[in-house]
């Protein structure tokens, strides 16, 4: 068993202990076959709690920072854990191709397509990089939502809750040049990636 795995089942649990965890919609989570799970970025602990909930690893894309300013412990941890390194904001295209062959090969890629937390009620504005991603690999998207009132803490409900899969035509998406999947990526967010 990986450590992925280990630790999914030994948290879970104590997360739903420590954070009234509830989930919702979870019949919508294939069970097999490439995926991108977006959601949206409440807290340091989304990938947390969006892993789970999911009954197979989430190879979760995470800012460089948290790699090269948090010490080797925690840039073990994150490789150890599947996750992988994306320079925001600069058209990482490691980033995007590492996340591509995973989905070609019929894995899950979480991806936060805010590109940071947002602690209030801001409304949300995805960046381009998931749609680009699900393009290339031509992967579904599975839309997730983690809700909780103000700032998390233990003892606050935390609800995850995901939507229906969408597949690719469903962004209306001709190809996947930049202008494309930055208007695929708008209309989503106003519309379908929040479950």
């Amino acid at each position: 068993m990986s450590a992925y795995r280990f630790w999914r089942r030994a948290l879970m649990p104590i997360g739903k202990l420590l954070f009234r965890l509830r989930f919702e919609g979870t019949e919508n989570i294939p069970r097999e076959g490439p995926v991108v799970i977006c959601s949206n970025h409440r807290s340091v602990l989304d990938p947390f709690f969006l892993a789970l909930p999911v009954p197979r690893e989430i190879r979760f894309m995470a800012k460089s920072e948290l790699f090269e300013e948090h010490g080797q412990f925690v840039r073990w941890l994150l490789y150890a854990f599947g996750a992988f390194p994306v320079r925001r904001d600069k058209g990482d295209a490691e980033s995007v191709r590492t996340a591509v062959h995973i989905l070609r090969e019929g894995g899950a890629v979480g991806i936060f397509p805010q590109g940071r937390c947002v602690f209030d009620r801001s409304p949300f504005k995805p960046k381009a990089g998931a749609v680009l991603v699900a393009a290339k690999a031509k992967a579904p998207i599975l839309p997730a939502c983690i809700s909780f009132q103000g700032r998390i803490c233990p003892l606050k409900r935390v609800v995850v809750r995901f939507g229906e899969i969408l597949p690719l035509p469903a962004l209306s998406l001709s190809d996947d040049s930049l202008q494309n999947v930055r208007e695929a990526a708008g209309s989503g967010g106003k519309n379908k990636w929040i479950a």
